[in-house]
């Protein structure tokens, strides 16, 4: 079973990962703007991740601390896929 730290990081890196992609093609489809409005695209898209993602990180969470071992199996199948080669 992997730690939780471990299974928490990897669905964050996953979501970040797939934010920045989405955020580059959101931008490029924008065409000319500028930093600013450069840097708030960035900052609600951030937002807008880390507030879909927390009830999930609090779940996972909170069945560590309490040993709810099946939750977490569970949880890393279903939100941490393995990557296929």
């Amino acid at each position: 079973m992997e730690d939780v730290n471990e299974i928490v990081f990897d669905l964050l890196s996953r979501a970040e990962e797939n934010r920045q992609k989405e955020l580059a093609v959101a931008l490029k489809r924008m065409g000319a703007i500028d930093e600013t409005q450069k840097k708030v695209v960035s900052e609600l898209t951030s937002r807008l991740v880390g507030k879909l993602f927390q009830p999930v990180v609090e779940n996972i969470r909170r069945a560590a601390i309490n040993n709810e071992v099946k939750t977490l199996e569970i949880a890393s199948k279903l939100l941490i896929p393995p990557i296929l080669c």
